[in-house]
């Protein structure tokens, strides 16, 4: 009897493991190399995908239960035609959709230079005066894209969109330690980040020489919640840092850095809530708050309009890393903290950045 009793304990132990692991081996995993992968392989790590445009076409083929990932190797990515994720899949918040870069920034041994660099050529679709193309379209719940560098498209008269979502009962899409990089009038960026439904949360993002950064856009019941904008640096913004439509009054926006911009928030003109702003660093913009829609800018918003502010520095200059010519390689290196502020400068101990251990150290510093 004691036997037995000892052999049942042994099978009840075997099982409460096969459980606890059987999400990690449900997990599907795909690998995409740009420069040593092929479409024609499965996906692994040893055989790569080419294109993220064939991981995707893998990922809503199937029907698998289980969280999915998209592991995407340095190199440059030419996007021709919109990638849209579009499936039946059950993700959940603990098993998501993750895109994601092989090398994170919070990795010691990660540099700018392996951030894979995703490039749009997108026609797009006419309209009114100029081109609307989109680059990555998330039509799914539970999504992740992290640690990618994105560039603006070269077309002439085309508004850009890295990301964008247009379902309106969508929810839970985080954009995290991504760069958005725009390149002046060759590579004009025109919004990063533009999505309908609910739960945008935009974490550890810089934001460089774009006309819009993120657009809160609308959801299905006309009242967007649950959406967050934090740790991130805005430079150089050409009409507004923040948009805000239908976004509810619990939007969290915190640890921000936005610098010479045009306008620090923009808001539909029926959009008169008071939204909190705190621990943020808001210097040489050259207005702070207005009234717009898609086709035009109304102006500044008047008396009706304030914000509920905490630890709001609004004077200074910042001064960001830039790269850097080394006369021994001739060439430029772009330094491990390219785009963030100098150390030891005005916002520095903000922990603003593709860094989230500098902004958990910041942290942990500020509570004792």
């Amino acid at each position: 009897m004691k036997r037995r009793g000892s052999l049942n304990y042994q099978y009840i132990f075997l099982v409460v493991i096969v459980v606890i692991s059987a999400p990690l081996v449900n997990a599907e995993v795909l690998f995409v190399d740009g420069s040593n992968g092929n479409d024609a392989n499965p996906g692994t790590k040893d055989k790569p995908l080419r294109t993220i445009a064939r991981a995707v076409t893998i990922v809503n083929s199937s029907k698998e239960p289980g969280p999915t990932m998209i592991k995407v190797g340095p190199g440059i990515y030419i996007m021709d035609e919109m990638i849209t994720f579009e499936n039946q899949r059950s993700y959940t918040r603990d098993a998501r959709l993750i895109i994601e870069a092989t090398i994170l920034p919070d990795d010691p041994a990660w540099r700018p230079v392996h951030m894979p660099i995703i490039l749009s050529t997108v026609q797009g679709i006419f309209s009114a005066n100029e081109m609307h193309a989109l680059t990555l379209r998330v039509e799914v719940n539970h999504v992740t894209i992290r640690g990618l560098s994105f560039l603006g498209n070269p077309r002439p008269r085309t508004w850009h969109y890295a990301v964008h979502r247009v379902g309106k009962h969508l929810r839970d899409l985080v954009i995290a330690q991504c760069l958005f990089l725009g390149g002046g009038e060759a590579l004009r960026y025109s919004s990063p980040i533009c999505a309908n439904g609910e739960e945008l949360v935009v974490d550890h993002c810089i934001f460089y020489d774009c006309d819009i950064p993120v657009i809160f856009w609308n959801a299905e019941d006309g009242l967007s919640q649950g959406n967050a904008m934090r740790y991130c640096i805005v430079d150089g913004v050409d009409i507004a840092a923040v948009w805000t439509c239908q976004t509810d009054v619990d939007f969290d926006f915190h640890h921000n850095i936005v610098t010479r911009s045009q306008y620090f928030w923009m808001r539909a003109p029926n959009n008169k809530k008071k939204y909190i702003v705190r621990d943020c660093i808001l210097t040489d913009n050259k207005y702070n708050s207005g009234f717009g829609t898609a086709s035009a800018i109304y102006g500044q918003t008047g008396p009706e309009v304030t914000f509920g502010e905490k630890n709001v520095i609004k004077r200074g200059t910042i001064q960001l890393e830039k790269s850097l010519l080394t006369p021994e390689a001739l060439s430029v290196a772009r330094p491990r903290g390219y785009l963030h502020v100098v150390p030891g400068t005005l916002g520095s101990d903000l922990g603003a950045g593709l860094f989230k251990k500098a902004a958990s150290l910041q942290e942990q510093t500020n509570n004792n």
